[in-house]
């Protein structure tokens, strides 16, 4: 593909597209999309926001990190100082007009399920058995989604404030 075939495309992935040729931001299934574009250096970078770390909580980054090993396909958490954001690259020579409707569908879903499963899609690999309860090898700090910071019934992720969040203070 190139950044042309993508912007004919576009209009049907996104709704209150705007932007340029190389460049753009849109709303899908009410999630805020950037694309980027760049034919000379072969790469095309989708992107979403997700919200702030309200300090850099190891906690909560190992499960940006297991997420990102075991339930992010495509799509994977990433950090821009304190904010958290869902992320698809991809080259452009090979990209298929599937796979990029693939892309922008798991960035979204990063972005939802951030603070549930953390998954951006329904598969999940599972690279070993998990330790049994007293288990050697089980130090008590291994993190996994039944370890995800609770989300405390505010809305919130363990310490991140959502987009769109009243209480974000984007003033800091």
């Amino acid at each position: 593909m190139t950044t042309a075939a993508i912007s004919k495309l576009l209009d049907s992935y996104l709704t209150d597209l705007e932007g340029r040729s190389g460049f753009w931001r849109g709303v899908r299934d009410e999630v805020a999309v950037y694309v980027f574009c760049d034919d000379r250096n072969d790469r095309m970078r989708l992107m979403a926001p997700i919200g702030e770390l309200k300090e850099l909580d190891p906690g909560m980054l190992q499960v940006l990190l297991q997420a990102n090993y075991d339930r992010a396909l495509d799509a994977k958490y990433a950090l821009r100082g304190l904010e958290v954001w869902a992320v698809s690259v991809h080259p452009l020579a090979t990209l298929a007009p599937d796979d990029f409707a693939s892309f922008m569908d798991q960035v979204v879903k990063l972005v939802k399920n951030t603070g549930g499963t953390y998954a951006s899609s329904d598969l999940v690999f599972q690279a070993a058995p998990e330790p049994e309860e007293g288990d050697a090898a089980n130090d008590g700090d291994a993190s996994d989604e039944r370890d995800a910071p609770d989300e405390g019934g505010d809305g919130h992720a363990g310490g991140l404030d959502r987009e769109g969040d009243e209480e974000t203070d984007q003033s800091e």
